[in-house]
């Protein structure tokens, strides 16, 4: 701990103090990645014939409607189909700007999106729901055991980076193309999971 000056009281001022709980904190985002990965995993294991996948974030601006796409450029059409959505009770909203021009390095088009709001009717479309964080998950909860039951994480599929992957939205460009990377990666990984034909999916 470095030493500062002291306020009247006697209390140090600007002293770094040690948090007593960061490694119990750190042990756990550990063992809920490692956990969240393998049931992730899992439930993608028995899926046969045509699956519906639906892909959720925040608010369908920015996470979602990437990784919708990057999925739709490598799965094949005739077993999957894949929308997006978003859990904020909003609809048509647009990307934001900057956001649009990163998604462009990546050679993804947004300019026609608008944001759509998850529903029930999506829920039970969906073969598979595939969420991006914790926020995520605690708000599907909404709709009952089934959607959680249904629910996979994208990071599970990102070897180099944690379980949850944040929101781009409000971040500087260097910080959107490291998570747009993040989801090329983990898309890239899931679908090639999904397709493989070892996994029999016909």
């Amino acid at each position: 701990m470095r030493q500062g000056t002291r306020d009247r009281y006697g209390k140090e001022k600007g002293a770094f103090v040690s948090d007593p709980f960061r490694a119990i904190r750190r042990f756990w985002y550990s063992l809920r990645g490692q956990s969240g990965r393998r049931e992730s995993i899992q439930r993608i294991q028995p899926l046969r014939g045509k699956v519906s996948l639906l892909v959720v974030c925040y608010g369908n601006i920015c996470r979602s409607p990437v990784v919708e796409r990057m999925l739709r450029e490598r799965l094949p059409r005739d077993r999957f189909r894949i929308r997006s959505c978003g859990l904020l009770p909003r609809e048509g909203a647009v990307p934001p700007e900057g956001y649009l021009l990163e998604a462009k390095r990546f050679g993804l088009d947004l300019s026609g999106h608008h944001s759509r709001y998850i529903s029930k009717t999506l829920v039970d479309w969906a073969t598979v729901i595939i969420i991006m964080d914790q926020k995520n998950l605690d708000l599907l909860q909404e709709f009952g055991p089934s959607a959680i039951e249904k629910a996979i994480w994208l990071g599970a599929w990102d070897p180099d980076g944690v379980l949850e992957i944040p929101d781009p939205f409000g971040k500087s460009p260097e910080e959107m193309r490291t998570i747009l990377r993040r989801m090329e990666r983990a898309s890239r990984n899931l679908a090639q999971t999904l397709s493989s034909p070892s996994r029999s999916l016909n």
